[in-house]
């Protein structure tokens, strides 16, 4: 296997619900694959869908306005560790 190639879980990481506050004050919930969503200077973003021309729409919603976000992960720390496992490659790094 190349430095370059490396076996990677499936894409597929599970569905991901953000609870938050809307503009009125209504609570309101979205849920979305967890590849579609990603918390970032200080806002939870969120992919709410498409526009006409192909472009992802994204949500942002401030951090102080969100009540929760659970995710399912089952297969999160496999990804993890295969990507830790390809920068240590890339790296030449050894530990232990």
């Amino acid at each position: 296997m190349s430095e370059t190639q490396f076996d990677m879980p499936d894409p597929e990481l599970g569905q991901a619900t953000i609870v938050f506050d809307d503009p009125d004050g209504d609570v309101e919930s979205i849920e979305v694959d967890n590849e579609h969503i990603v918390y970032f200077q200080d806002h939870w973003q969120v992919k709410t869908g498409e526009d006409e021309e192909g472009n992802d729409v994204v949500r942002r919603i401030p951090r102080g306005k969100v009540h929760y976000v659970e995710r399912s992960v089952e297969e999160f720390q496999d990804r993890i560790d295969a990507l830790v496992d390809k920068a240590k490659n890339r790296l030449n790094f050894d530990i232990g």
